[in-house]
């Protein structure tokens, strides 16, 4: 068994164990338990000599498991962690970094600062999953207007379940006309344009049968999914394919269909603060119609089988 689940099994199984003790000792005073030594949390944050990547090397008083957040560039707790981890800070200037440990005798978190000093050359490079998304200024997508924009299936990249066809393009024009806008700048601000409609498959809480609807139909708990201002981060090497992973942050931000979030089906309002989309393929696209790219993400929306894929094209 690898130190981490070790690690977990113990603090969880020393909770078990504590939980039954002050049960079975009631409120005798002369009953004293601990879990063992709490941890202390310490790090290194070490600037590369190419002035912006940083390497953070956990160097706490014992064995635990550290989850490292960058608050700003968009990077939390759930998105790195490991004795040692790796951050790209493409803009220089002072970022704030912090750790959270997880010991066997409890947990500990530190907040320190650190200074880069030269921007990354290549972010905004095509060949990058952030320059792909945002270019070196700004890019915006739309779904593909094509059969199999979105689909569903039992696993990541499969579609075997359902797939959009040819006709949903007019039909769900609403969806298709949908502009996600991605900047590229410190902030990663993403911004999200419905132009005024959304396409519902009806049912409790949604107003009417399928079809598109106003966007002032959104009910009260459904509002956020519509037009907004919000926010991403490139979680680079992540995802089923180690390509990366999109997360749009913010109360309703969303790819494509509203309520698929991580791990989920949503109910009929918004419940997610942010959703991670795995990058499936960054394509680079000459023919007929132009030159673009195409981008395809999936989305683990259930606990067991399910995944959505979605196509989205550049304008």
């Amino acid at each position: 068994m690898k130190k981490h689940n070790k690690l977990i099994f113990g603090a969880f199984s020393a909770v078990i164990v504590f939980a039954g003790l002050v049960l079975f000792f009631g409120c005798k005073k002369e009953a004293t338990l601990k879990l063992g030594t709490s941890p202390t949390a310490g790090f290194d944050a070490i600037v590369g000599t190419d002035g912006h990547t940083v390497t953070l090397v956990n160097k706490s008083n014992m064995a635990t498991i550290p989850y490292w957040a960058a608050p700003d560039i968009n990077l939390g707790y759930g998105d790195l962690q490991g004795d040692s981890a790796k951050v790209n800070f493409i803009f220089p200037g002072t970022y704030t970094i912090k750790m959270l440990v997880v010991g066997q005798g409890g947990m500990d978190s530190l907040t320190k600062t650190v200074t880069t000093t030269n921007p990354d050359p290549n972010a905004c490079s095509s060949t990058t999953a952030l320059g792909f998304l945002a270019s070196c200024t700004q890019k915006t997508w739309k779904l593909n207007p094509a059969a199999g924009a979105f689909a569903v299936g039992q696993y990541a990249g499969n579609v075997g379940w359902w797939a959009s066809g040819s006709g949903d393009v007019t039909l769900r024009s609403c969806m298709f006309n949908d502009e996600y806008t991605f900047k590229f700048n410190k902030a990663g601000d993403f911004i999200f344009n419905d132009h005024g409609d959304f396409w519902t498959d009806g049912g409790t809480g949604w107003p009417g049968a399928a079809g598109c609807y106003n966007s002032s139909q959104y009910s009260t708990g459904q509002q956020a999914w519509g037009s907004g201002n919000f926010h991403y981060v490139i979680i680079p090497g992540a995802g089923v394919k180690g390509l990366g992973q999109i997360k749009l942050i913010g109360s309703g931000a969303h790819f494509a269909l509203q309520k698929p979030i991580n791990g989920t089906d949503a109910p009929n309002v918004v419940t997610a603060t942010s959703v991670t989309y795995d990058i499936w393929s960054m394509q680079h696209i000459s023919d007929l119609s132009g030159t673009y790219d195409l981008l395809t993400v999936t989305l683990h929306y259930s606990q067991g089988d399910g995944w959505w894929t979605y196509t989205l094209r550049s304008y």
